[in-house]
């Protein structure tokens, strides 16, 4: 993870795996876990299986005031490797059901495929 000033950047790198990766998610799923699933599925690393995302997109900081009242300030936002602003809409799997293993891999073969076009 690399941090600058109000803005981090999460680099996942994923060689090659002898395997396909299928990642769970339901309505639970919030915030940084929303990222990290994206970053597989965007990178064609996993298939998303499950229910919607949650929806977490924002990263807050709560300050305390000097009466003993407080603020909450939004001080970034996560967002999809695809620039998708996850904040309210969560993210869509591509399945509900786990899919068969012929059928994870010809999604990836047609993600990756996609990717080098």
């Amino acid at each position: 993870m690399v941090q600058s000033d109000l803005q981090t950047h999460l680099y996942l790198t994923c060689p090659s795996a002898p395997y396909d990766t299928q990642v769970l998610v339901n309505n639970r799923t919030a915030s940084a876990s929303e990222i990290v699933a994206s970053a597989l599925h965007d990178n064609c690393k996993a298939v998303l299986v499950g229910e919607r995302t949650f929806g977490k997109g924002l990263i807050q900081s709560v300050f305390e005031l000097h009466d003993g009242s407080g603020i909450v300030v939004t001080v970034g936002k996560y967002v999809t490797p695809n620039h998708k602003d996850i904040n309210g809409d969560g993210i869509e799997p591509d399945y509900r059901r786990l899919p068969d293993l012929n059928e994870a891999r010809d999604y990836l073969s047609r993600c990756q495929s996609k990717k080098l076009s």
